[in-house]
């Protein structure tokens, strides 16, 4: 049984050294404070399709409020511009998301619930919205289109009797719609959601049966599902059981491609990592492969595919004392993956890894490397069959670094965001850009 759901397991296998070209550590600019005048915390970033930046955070100063600044290509960072009122709460986590032609959408969380606002192209943001009154914990994803979805939980917990997985979904330049019930259970949890350029979401959610003693609760009986609605339907549209009753949950993932196929990422009751693919009309899951076969401990950082099904997977590998980023990658229409792969070169010490794919498969993966002075490090690949830079640093000042947003387009230009103290000892957000 298992009191709390996570995405660690024992792993280990034999891997390969990825095959590195040359990237010249010059080709990210020096990073620039971006907050100023308070604290500044957890930041998302996003970069449209000709290279603009757009970096959003908590600022907390008197108060919490949700700041932004915007990059234009090849320029310098604008001004700040509030987001957002004084926020209920100091635990925001926004997280923004651009189309290629400018279009943004930034959504986060205080005590009322959840929040968001629009950002046209070229245009200052709208006034925030409070979207989904009380809710906590969304899932949000938007595709190169501007269509939207956001999952979250509402009850479900191991002392609840009732429970739902519920969504809204919103079409490219039109309004959000009313709340969707995916799927009803006593115990029952959203995983994730994916959404493809056809307007097809997947949500993939568990139920769990749960005995509660008067000082905590066992879980246990995971059962994986996936539930998908096609643009327009309506209808959310269940796949029944993929997995389980399970003694752990399964963390599904799932990502999807510009024709609406799917490949979901789960982990099986053996503690290995496998996959099932869907067709882009939905119908029945493929049966599930191997991606990857644990035996120490992994921590997942993303599962993408490109707008050509071309999937790939990063984690952090940990052998006590050990860790290294590792890829393995696959493609929807055969879901056959490859042998693990390293990215972090010499790393031997590495943690909070970040991974952003381009339609194209242009991608970009960020890490903390600890193996000697604390340093941001970074590559990145020109498609999703192109070979990975050369680990480049691309941290400067601050201390007690940490990574918390990375973003990249698909002519290659990215940008990336951390946070350190500063001679001051004020929390401050750091922002970087690569130009290829």
């Amino acid at each position: 049984m298992k009191t709390m759901i996570e995405t660690a397991r024992l792993i280990c296998f034999a891997v390969t050294t990825a095959m590195a070209s040359p990237m010249s550590a010059q080709t990210w600019t020096a990073p620039v404070v971006l907050s100023t005048g308070g604290q500044g915390w957890e930041a998302a970033a996003a970069i449209d399709g000709n290279g603009n930046s757009l970096a959003l955070w908590d600022e907390i100063t008197t108060q919490s409020q949700l700041w932004s600044r915007s990059k234009a290509n090849g320029a310098s960072w604008g001004a700040v511009t509030d987001v957002s009122p004084a926020l209920e709460t100091t635990s925001v986590f926004p997280a923004v998301q651009i189309t290629p032609g400018g279009f943004a959408t930034a959504v986060w969380t205080d005590e009322s619930g959840v929040w968001t606002a629009d950002q046209p192209s070229a245009s200052a943001w709208e006034s925030p919205r409070l979207l989904i009154p009380g809710a906590s914990n969304p899932i949000f994803v938007m595709n190169s289109q501007g269509e939207a979805a956001i999952a979250w939980t509402v009850g479900g917990g191991p002392r609840s009797t009732t429970g739902s997985v519920m969504a809204i979904l919103r079409p490219a330049g039109r309004a959000w719609s009313a709340q969707q019930v995916v799927a009803n259970g006593p115990h029952i949890i959203a995983d994730q959601a994916g959404i493809g350029d056809s307007g097809a979401v997947v949500v993939t959610w568990e139920t769990y049966t749960a005995v509660c003693k008067r000082y905590g609760c066992s879980q246990t009986s995971y059962v994986l599902h996936a539930s998908r609605q096609n643009a327009g339907s309506g209808t959310w549209v269940d796949s029944g059981s993929l997995l389980g009753p399970d003694l752990d949950a399964h963390s599904a993932r799932v990502a999807l491609d510009s024709a609406g196929r799917a490949i979901l990422l789960a982990l099986s009751s053996s503690g290995t990592y496998i996959s099932a693919t869907q067709g882009n009309s939905g119908g029945a899951w493929s049966k599930f492969n191997t991606a990857v076969n644990p035996q120490g401990s992994v921590i997942i950082s993303a599962l993408a595919s490109d707008d050509a099904g071309q999937v790939t997977l990063v984690y952090e590998s940990i052998a006590f004392p050990n860790s290294q980023v590792l890829a393995v990658n696959s493609s929807i229409s055969n879901n056959t993956w490859s042998s693990p792969a390293v990215l972090s070169g010499s790393d031997t010490s590495v943690g909070q890894v970040f991974f952003a794919v381009a339609p194209n498969g242009t991608a970009l993966v960020i890490w903390l490397s600890s193996s000697g002075t604390p340093a941001i490090h970074a590559i990145t690949r020109a498609a999703a069959t192109a070979t990975w830079s050369a680990p480049a640093s691309i941290s400067g000042p601050g201390s007690e670094i940490s990574p918390e947003a990375a973003a990249v387009e698909s002519s290659g230009n990215a940008v990336v965001i951390y946070s350190g103290y500063d001679a001051s000892s004020v929390h401050t957000e750091y922002a970087t850009n690569y130009q290829p």
